[in-house]
């Protein structure tokens, strides 16, 4: 039986890979990879030789087919993102739900668990975690401000992902949307809407365990200056935990 692995790989820190990980990544017949350049580093870095072969959210049909393919045949697979575990905010779920709807049992399907920057995030906060709302990135036009408002009226604390080119604008909008929400004299929205509560404290995570790491917490408006300060501070991945 042939076994797809989905392989969790360093979100920043190559030191952050389990021993399983670099074991598992060392015996299979091919590492499917968002990008082959940045797995090719991760791989280097551990003396590993597997061939990597590309797979990521613009990949065709025929990507998909001939990773299909190659596990019916007895291949090993292992899927990696190019940061953290995949099928998280990436299409690492669309090639598991293929594989088990086309080839079922024939094909096992394997976790090998290890880095991810929503928990990363969430054990750094200070924010009670017992119950958490995960969104990933927002929508870039459509249905943004949707996607804002229910995270307004979460019942739970949301994490979301947002890139350096949308960050501040992202802010701005929740921050905008919270006060207006609150407003009383407000007109704009719909008072049969879900009730929100005005946000109360926000965690902003940049570069998760690199070098530059960097962790914003407390009000909205303070975060947002703080970061315009900075243009180096507007640069790399974000997690923003909001509250």
């Amino acid at each position: 039986m042939s076994i797809l692995y989905i392989v969790a790989t360093p979100i920043g820190n190559l030191e952050d890979i389990s021993m399983r990980a670099i074991r598992i990544l060392s015996e299979v017949d091919f590492v499917l990879c968002e990008d082959t350049r940045v797995t090719s580093r991760l791989l280097n870095h551990y003396n590993i030789k597997t061939k990597t072969i590309s797979f990521h959210q613009h990949s065709d049909e025929k990507k998909m087919d001939y990773a299909v393919q190659l596990l019916s045949e007895g291949k090993n697979l292992a899927l990696v993102s190019d940061a953290g575990t995949p099928g998280i905010s990436d299409p690492g779920g669309k090639l598991v739900e293929a594989v088990i709807e086309r080839l079922g049992e024939d094909v096992q399907v394997e976790s090998v668990p290890g880095p991810s920057a929503v928990t990363a995030a969430l054990s750094i906060s200070g924010i009670s975690t017992d119950k958490f709302v995960f969104m990933g990135f927002p929508p870039h036009k459509k249905g943004r401000q949707t996607f804002i408002f229910n995270i307004l009226k979460s019942e739970y604390p949301v994490v979301v992902y947002e890139s350096k080119h949308r960050i501040i604008k992202f802010l701005e909008e929740l921050k905008t949307m919270s006060d207006a929400k609150n407003n009383e004299n407000d007109n704009q929205y719909d008072r049969k809407a879900p009730k929100i509560k005005k946000v109360s404290s926000v965690v902003v995570c940049r570069e998760l365990s690199k070098m530059h790491e960097t962790v914003y917490r407390g009000e909205l408006t303070n975060i947002i200056e703080k970061i315009k300060l900075n243009k180096d501070d507007q640069r790399g991945e974000f997690v923003v935990i909001v509250a």
